[in-house]
């Protein structure tokens, strides 16, 4: 009997896999997991500051997510269970939904999380093919297309804030289109400095809750780096005196960057992530931190600001150190990871867009070619000095 089979399942049968071909003790989804639980408690540090709408996020991405990879399963004739477990998905879903708005509507989310996967991923071969980190990716394309609604549906950083962003609350505005106005102000006044500001700017005695949260957001922006966009922009210099950086702000800020911290120190003691490329990463952002703000202090900012705020702790561990995305040789992972953090102080300093960790991660991820013809091993045999081979 003449059986014909694909020349995917024939791979399969054959245990011929896309590179690299080094046998490891922890399988592609053992990884996978193992980071996905790793991100956990950044996860739920975030959702605990910024409210239930994180969790939605992540729902809405998986469920995307799972559509377009058994989709693209199907069509390519390939596993459809493989597709389903490998968990790659798992880690994109999780880093957008911890860098989208809380409140963004579930229709652009949905889109988001399919551009990631179809376009990103899959369209350069599925995994281990794509040369742009998916996540961020699906994060710029969104933050250009649809930038209204990226500043409108942030929530700011407040202790507690699952207590009034909670599962129905966010629900409405997500999936039913509520106005996020009000949400927003009553996620604000759970800071009291925010909500002294928010009085003092707008006239809460005169006014609704709403009016004044709106005429607020009109004043210090979506986000603390956002107001230090504007602030660059109209040459205040106060870049340390803005209004949004309170105490909570500064607990909601730090205690993410500890949980994303912890995630990432366990994925080193396993040997998951390099070690090496985190410490040159985080090494080089503060060193160009302190160079540029002692140079230019109206400019760019001091080196723990450039740390906590955005993305940063995020991309030094669980975004730059993606195996697929990054250089593939050893100086080059090291020279990628110095160049991504370089970006990310100037970009946000000279740059149109409050934060420029996604910005930064892609065109690292375009360099990583040159990086590694630049940082390339010396061919056996050859390069050797007096008389020796050649």
């Amino acid at each position: 009997m003449n059986i014909k089979l694909t020349e995917q399942a024939q791979k399969q049968n054959l245990g011929i896999e896309a590179a690299p071909f080094l046998h490891a003790r922890l399988s592609t989804r053992a990884i996978m997991l193992i980071t996905s639980g790793a991100l956990l408690p950044g996860f739920l540090c975030l959702a605990w500051f910024q409210g239930f709408g994180l969790v939605w996020q992540f729902l809405i991405c998986l469920v995307t997510s799972l559509v377009c990879e058994g989709a693209v399963a199907l069509l390519r004739h390939r596993n459809l269970g493989r597709a389903l477990t490998d968990g790659s998905f798992l880690v994109t879903c999780m880093l957008l939904a911890m860098t989208l708005p809380p409140l963004l509507p579930w229709y652009l989310t949905a889109v988001t999380a399919a551009f990631a996967i179809l376009l990103v991923k899959e369209a350069f071969g599925g995994l281990g093919m794509n040369i742009f980190n998916p996540a961020m990716a699906g994060f710029i394309f969104v933050f250009i297309s649809c930038s209204g609604f990226m500043f409108s549906t942030w929530l700011s950083h407040a202790p507690g804030a699952l207590t009034a962003a909670t599962p129905q609350a966010t629900y409405e505005v997500i999936f039913k289109g509520a106005d996020p106005l009000l949400l927003r102000a009553q996620v604000r006044a759970l800071d009291p400095q925010l909500k002294d500001y928010d009085a003092q700017r707008s006239g809460t005695d005169a006014r609704s809750g709403a009016t004044a949260a709106s005429e607020a957001d009109a004043v210090s922006g979506a986000t603390w780096l956002e107001n230090v966009k504007a602030a660059r922009k109209q040459g205040d210099g106060a870049l340390g005196r803005l209004p949004e950086v309170t105490d909570a702000a500064v607990t909601a800020y730090a205690s993410t960057a500890l949980a994303l911290a912890a995630g990432g120190i366990a994925l080193m003691c396993l040997h998951i992530i390099i070690i090496r490329m985190v410490l040159a990463y985080f090494a080089a952002l503060l060193i160009f931190a302190a160079l540029g703000h002692y140079l230019w202090p109206d400019l760019i900012m001091a080196p723990l600001p450039q740390l906590l705020l955005g993305g940063a702790v995020l991309a030094g561990f669980f975004i730059i150190t993606d195996p697929v995305t990054n250089a593939g040789t050893s100086k080059g992972r090291i020279a990628f990871a110095v160049f991504a953090a370089f970006l990310i102080v100037v970009i946000r300093a000279c740059g149109s867009y409050s934060d420029s960790v996604a910005f930064s991660v892609l065109l690292a991820n375009a360099a990583a070619p040159l990086i590694d013809v630049l940082t390339r091993r010396r061919a056996f045999g050859h390069g050797y000095r007096g008389g020796e081979l050649d």
